[in-house]
């Protein structure tokens, strides 16, 4: 807690409003605490009866008058005599004692205001946490005129609970501590961050940790459809604070539009910078997707790729650099996918529809998903002059449609670089992604689409186990181009003014202390 105090006390955090730490750094199992309800609105720099680093953090955030948000390992007692024996999946263990991956909120005070519990965990936390039966829906108000949802992670991917505070609670800004695992070519941190502040139009502070050999690294401020704010993605374990003045958001006013920013006039390059030192996983979904790979040197393609009934249109072209027989070039494929025979990381089970070109390391398929060690000298032989891609999305009420961008350094276009087109029809949403900028490096470039699967997944727990009473299916079946579930977008509309507020955001390291996010 020493570095986060550090910072908080720092002239860094002069006349900011708000700060976000990331997910998983600041404590563990030894070292978890005691929360108070936040309706006590109980300060523990006042009550010391937590945790040291909880009561020094609460004093910290009371001495600059800072709103905080920290994720740590709380724990919890109980029991028939505590009334709370049944509110978690998993039985209260023998000792009494249970724990939850929490994020807490502090105020201006120090006092605990707010308490969200993780739902979605990641793998080996379930031996570890857990996990509430009814979800938590948390959110809080500020002084500043400003109602912040928050939950944690891999939430993200799912309906409840991040969904649900955009659609149901109209929540739109968003507070994000994460430790994200990134995957290739579709699931990187801050891929997924600003694609899912775009999708929903909201307000998205994001905060990762920092360990990019492990596969984290990505933090980011961002403001829905007009883009990112601020955002980092690094090579070494780094602290880094990610700093903004976000607009504030108004259901019913206009839409607003950030200053124009100057893009610089494209030049061919054989050779751009390239990140090559953040590992990723692999998606392997990509391997029932159906694709077509594209020549080497394809300069002009119009193609329609269909799964099943599920059919993307593609329209790309490319001019010639120069061709180098020195370095490697990157493979092109484009991919349809509609169903829920794919997963999210392996973790958990998910219903996915996707058009999209991406980039493979050779013309075998499952090449697709990597990128080139920077022990090879990589040239860009031919630059992206345009890119077309259009499809059908039925229409559901648990849905979420994306674009789904990347380039050679591990971050999405911006969205002055392509230009997004959404017609609602009456069962379906027919999207279009269009780059209007040319580029020289691209990973990804694609339409992304979450359906929200309701199918559960066990993760290998005892107690997740259906019944051994319970009826069982005989033979296989086929979940292969599944029907997607009927209803209608309720995305509610969103817009702000043009008042402002200021954000921070900052980046954790496992090498030392590390850290989180203003706003």
């Amino acid at each position: 807690s020493e570095g986060y105090r550090a910072i908080l006390e720092s002239d860094q955090t002069n006349d900011l409003d708000i700060i976000v730490f990331p997910e998983y750094v600041l404590n563990n199992r030894e070292t978890a605490t005691f929360v108070p309800d936040p309706n006590d609105r109980m300060s523990p720099c006042i009550s010391p009866d937590y945790e040291m680093f909880l009561v020094e953090l609460s004093c910290a955030a009371r001495s600059r008058k800072i709103y905080v948000v920290l994720n740590l390992k709380e724990k919890e007692l109980c029991g028939p005599a505590y009334g709370n024996g049944s509110n978690t999946y998993n039985a209260c263990p023998e000792t009494g004692v249970r724990y939850f991956n929490t994020n807490v909120v502090l105020d201006r005070e120090g006092r605990i205001i707010s308490r969200y519990r993780k739902t979605h965990l990641w793998r080996h936390e379930y031996y570890k946490n857990e996990v509430l039966k009814q979800t938590d829906i948390s959110y809080f108000d500020t002084d500043f005129g400003v109602t912040f949802g928050h939950f944690i992670c891999f939430d993200m991917l799912f309906y409840e609970p991040a969904m649900q505070l955009v659609h149901e609670k109209n929540i739109t800004d968003i507070i994000y501590p994460t430790y994200w695992f990134s995957e290739l070519p579709f699931l990187t941190a801050v891929q997924l961050q600003e694609g899912w502040a775009f999708a929903n139009n909201v307000n998205l502070l994001a905060a990762d940790g920092s360990d990019p050999s492990g596969k984290t690294t990505g933090s980011g401020i961002y403001a829905g459809r007009a883009g990112r704010l601020a955002a980092g993605i690094f090579e070494e374990p780094t602290t880094r604070l990610i700093t903004a003045r976000v607009p504030k958001r108004r259901p019913g006013q206009p839409a607003y539009e950030l200053p124009t920013v100057v893009q610089p006039i494209f030049q061919p390059q054989l050779i751009s910078q390239r990140s090559t030192k953040l590992a990723t996983f692999r998606d392997y979904n990509v391997d029932i997707f159906s694709s077509e790979l594209l020549d080497i040197d394809f300069m002009n393609v119009s193609k329609t790729i269909c799964h099943h009934d599920f059919c993307c249109d593609f329209n790309v072209q490319r001019n010639v650099i120069g061709f180098s027989s020195d370095h490697a070039a990157y493979r092109y494929r484009l991919a349809a996918y509609w169903g829920n025979e794919t997963t999210f990381i392996r973790v958990d089970r998910s219903e996915q529809a996707v058009c999209a070109l991406f980039a493979c390391l050779d013309k075998e398929l499952y090449s697709c998903g990597y990128t080139f060690p920077s022990t090879r000298q990589v040239a860009n032989q031919l630059y992206f002059n345009s890119i077309k891609i259009r499809g059908s999305f039925a229409t559901a009420s648990r849905r979420l449609i994306m674009p789904s961008t990347l380039d050679g350094m591990m971050m999405p276009l911006s969205v002055a670089q392509y230009k997004w087109t959404e017609t609602e029809l009456s069962r379906e949403t027919r999207v279009e992604l269009e780059l209007i900028q040319p580029k020289n490096d691209l990973l990804t470039f694609g339409i992304w689409a979450n359906y929200f699967t309701k199918i559960p997944t066990l993760h290998n727990l005892d107690h997740m186990q259906p019944y051994r009473n319970q009826p069982q299916s005989s033979g296989t079946s086929n979940t292969s181009n599944a029907n997607i579930n009927d209803g209608s977008n309720t995305t509610p509309s969103v817009n702000n003014s043009t008042s402002t507020a200021s954000a921070i955001t900052s980046l954790c390291s496992l090498m030392a202390f590390c850290l989180m996010l203003q706003f």
